[in-house]
């Protein structure tokens, strides 16, 4: 049945579906050939990209195959209802029996709360990296055989982890989260650094912002500069249309004094801005780092004051 389980797919003619008929086929062959290891994979993108209950069911047959009980037993239940809506009595009744088979075999992990922990709103607690609802805490979860991370961290408190080999043919196996002790010294410091910072990578955002900000001040001078010759040429203007500058000037000549001013203030200006700018974003790129430093940048009329503390 699974061998016939094609699935059906809306016909959109869309590149995702293509990709995704492309994957169920390597994925059918490889699993006829025992493949399974690999033919998973290919139904995992499969469904990713279009979902069919032909190839749920193939899922999780090649989920059973491989030991991932526990995934094949929720992709199972996840098909009796689809089959159901689609009306295939045949395939509802294979992911019934499937599931309901695996039921007995099925491995779970249940994680505690010990202490003051249970009572802790802020605990954090994780199992491989995915955050487990508090709902879940003291209930028996089917889970694949296999290695397993459970992790839990809090406001203030030491982070705290524990790393569990859950048995095949169900295993019950139980993690008590103790008490989180209170984060001290050097404890403390790493939990109030900012994340590049804590796991020692080297990147910040704040490189970035420099970029950005020196970006501007270029700009900024280039302006200053552009308006500075214009001011100067409009200048030059003004004074030849003028009998005895500054006076006997035609309104033309007096037109082109204000012009003059315009731009010369308007070049002022730009470069007083684009010269900070640039200066803020060359400290800003200097300091940037993933020690401890912390840099202040202060800006005022004119002036740029940095402060680096340590």
């Amino acid at each position: 049945m699974l061998a016939l389980a094609v699935p059906a797919r809306a016909q959109s003619g869309s590149s995702n579906a293509a990709a995704a008929e492309a994957l169920f086929v390597e994925g059918r062959r490889l699993a006829n050939e025992g493949k399974f290891v690999e033919a998973c994979p290919k139904f995992e993108a499969s469904q990713k990209l279009d979902p069919g209950l032909g190839t749920l069911l193939n899922l999780a047959d090649c989920y059973e195959k491989i030991g991932k009980t526990a995934s094949a037993w929720a992709e199972y239940r996840e098909a009796i209802p689809l089959a159901r809506a689609a009306g295939s009595s045949e395939r509802e009744k294979l992911a019934i029996d499937c599931s309901k088979t695996l039921e007995s075999r099925l491995s779970t992990l249940t994680i505690r709360a010990m202490g003051g922990n249970s009572g802790d709103a802020a605990l954090d607690v994780r199992r491989d990296g995915v955050s487990v609802d508090r709902a879940q805490l003291g209930m028996p979860i089917p889970v694949d055989p296999g290695p397993h991370e459970v992790t839990a961290s809090s406001t203030g408190q030491k982070p705290w982890s524990s790393k569990v080999e859950v048995g095949a043919n169900a295993d019950k196996v139980v993690v008590e989260i103790p008490k989180l002790e209170p984060a001290t010294g050097s404890d403390a410091a790493a939990l109030m650094a900012p994340p590049d910072q804590a796991s020692g990578h080297k990147s910040s955002p704040q490189r970035p912002i420099a970029i950005a900000v020196g970006a501007v001040g270029v700009v900024g001078l280039g302006l200053g500069t552009f308006f500075g010759l214009s001011a100067s040429s409009t200048w030059k203007d003004a004074k030849a249309a003028c009998r005895d500058y500054p006076y006997e000037c035609t309104q033309e000549g007096l037109d082109k004094q204000d012009s003059a001013q315009s731009k010369a203030t308007i070049s002022t200006v730009a470069f007083i801005a684009g010269g900070v700018a640039l200066a803020t974003g060359i400290v800003l790129f200097v300091t940037a780092g993933a020690g401890k430093e912390q840099t202040a940048i202060g800006i005022g009329p004119g002036s740029i004051v940095a402060r680096r503390s340590f």
